[in-house]
């Protein structure tokens, strides 16, 4: 296979980092090079030799720059087939020759666009017309002409270069790079064009790039990755201090782990324990180490293996305790260096901190086959004037915190849910049950093996009572009062119920299934 050989070239970058070296590289191996504006001023003080595109052209850079490439001079020379004599005819007739080289990078449009700060005009500014234009160019006609469209691609072909190792499919490689590119690239500018909008887009606009490949997925038999918006390929959700590589499922879990305790509103330090995505243990304290007791205490046996989320900073004295207990992740936004001390002795536990801004997304997307199935994420905040009181009894302050507890509890519990609660945390779970009478059984048994004493607090259901069973069954525990969403066509007749038995009944008229 012949060489392929480069004697033209065009250099037209926005971004000039690793420029010099490459460009410097190519004019000591005798390859002509052409470029614009910027580009050729900052290769031209450094010596290197380079022509003006609009000497080559005889039209100048008007405009403002808007005009400086769009020539048949350029693009004939970007696109004839070095193979077609037919092409290499054309070329000849109007008087042009081929490029070699293409090494083009584009305005920044996503970077001026998402800053914030920016005017339209000012953004609109930043939509790159030849560039894009001569790298698609470039691309298509990869055969015979190599397209460099990211600094990270300088070593490799620098490399390539003095090797005689420009292949063709290292420049079809290329040509895909560049195609991704202008994918996303398009993609953000339709999405300035389309604006906020106030529901679910018409269009899914998304592009994302492989971060990592996970050991597993759900199962060891099913392969996982993790993927990053192209606006964003260097993030991740969780940093990590220390520990085993975060799995697929340690992924699903840390994420309701953190939406469970971050997203409660408390001046008090906030504990969950999760386990397969369910809260089983939620506990309020005035410290770390009372926050994670209280959690552990109502399910003792549930949260070996699973998940810790703190609202707060890892002190020595809870991190000392994490060390009684065989735990996965633990979620905290900040972990003290006493605390890592203690806690670096367990090797394969995960420390993580939460990137909030990532994690924040106004959406909730599920794949079915080949397309999505899309949903605003619920919001957290629950306005509480908008409860309604439906029974005779009305709850005193005593029960204003349970209440709130349970409420935000069940909302991260598999349907259909029930959590009993009292101002200090949940002390009984039931979920994922077809019946919403054997989950508040469930909740009852869980309370009951933890101690608790289940008379006098609360329960919270994710959906309202098609029947009157469930609060009879509370009245057997002793069960103060009950919240949930309403909207049953036997509301009244669960009402009754309440007052039958002296309890207390708010309606949220808000439905939190989690399936």
């Amino acid at each position: 296979m012949k060489p392929f050989t480069i004697n033209r070239a065009i250099i037209s970058v926005w971004d000039k980092s690793g420029i010099l070296p490459l460009a410097r590289e190519l004019a000591t191996n005798g390859v002509e090079i052409f470029s614009t504006g910027g580009t050729y001023r900052t290769l031209q003080e450094n010596g290197i030799v380079v022509q003006k595109i609009e000497d080559l052209t005889g039209f100048p850079e008007i405009m403002d720059g808007r005009v400086k490439t769009l020539h048949p001079l350029i693009f004939s020379g970007i696109l004839a087939d070095r193979n077609n004599p037919g092409h290499q005819e054309d070329l000849k007739k109007v008087g042009a020759s081929g490029f070699q080289l293409l090494i083009v990078n584009l305005y920044p449009f996503a970077e001026t666009f998402q800053a914030g700060d920016k005017t339209e005009n000012e953004i609109i500014e930043m939509i790159d017309i030849g560039g894009l234009s001569m790298l698609r160019a470039a691309s298509k006609n990869f055969n015979s002409v190599a397209v460099l469209s990211h600094p990270s691609q300088y070593n490799e072909f620098t490399d390539r270069f003095e090797n005689n190792t420009i292949d063709e499919d290292y420049r079809r490689s290329l040509a895909r790079d560049v195609f991704i590119q202008t994918c996303n690239y398009d993609t953000e500018i339709a999405t300035f064009f389309s604006g906020e909008s106030e529901s679910l887009p018409d269009l899914w606009l998304n592009h994302y790039r492989k971060t990592a490949d996970l050991r597993y997925g759900e199962n060891p038999d099913q392969k996982a990755a993790l993927y990053n918006p192209e606006s964003r390929p260097n993030s991740v959700p969780f940093t990590q201090l220390q520990g085993k590589e975060i799995s697929y499922n340690n992924y699903v879990d840390c994420i309701a782990a953190y939406r469970v305790a971050f997203e409660f509103p408390t001046n008090r330090v906030v504990c969950a324990n999760l386990k397969h995505t369910n809260p089983c243990g939620f506990g309020l304290g005035d410290t770390p180490l009372e926050a994670y007791r209280r959690a552990v205490k109502a399910d003792p046996v549930s949260y070996y293996g699973g998940i810790v989320g703190l609202n707060c900073p890892v002190d020595k004295t809870v991190a000392e305790e994490f060390t009684k207990s065989f735990l996965e992740c633990i979620i905290a936004p900040e972990f003290m260096p006493d605390a890592l001390e203690i806690l670096k002795h367990r090797k394969n536990l995960r420390l993580l901190i939460p990137d909030e801004d990532y994690l924040s997304f106004p959406y909730d997307v599920k794949a079915y086959g080949k397309g999505l199935l899309v949903q605003e994420h619920q919001s957290p905040d629950d306005i509480e004037e908008t409860w309604s009181l439906v029974t005779k009894l009305s709850p005193d302050d005593s029960f204003k915190e349970a209440l709130r507890i349970g409420w935000h509890v069940v909302k991260h519990v598999k349907s259909n849910a029930i959590v009993m609660a009292d101002q200090d945390g949940s002390i009984g779970v039931g979920a994922g049950q077809m019946s919403r009478v054997d989950s508040m059984k469930i909740a009852a048994r869980k309370a009951d093996e933890a101690g608790f004493k289940i008379s006098n607090t609360i329960i919270a259901s994710d959906a309202f009572f098609p029947f009157r069973d469930s609060v009879d069954l509370a009245a057997k525990y002793g069960i103060a009062g009950i919240i949930q969403p309403g909207g049953s066509i036997r509301d009244d007749e669960v009402i009754s119920a309440c007052d039958e038995y002296g309890m207390f009944m708010l309606f949220t008229h808000k439905r939190v299934f989690k399936h």
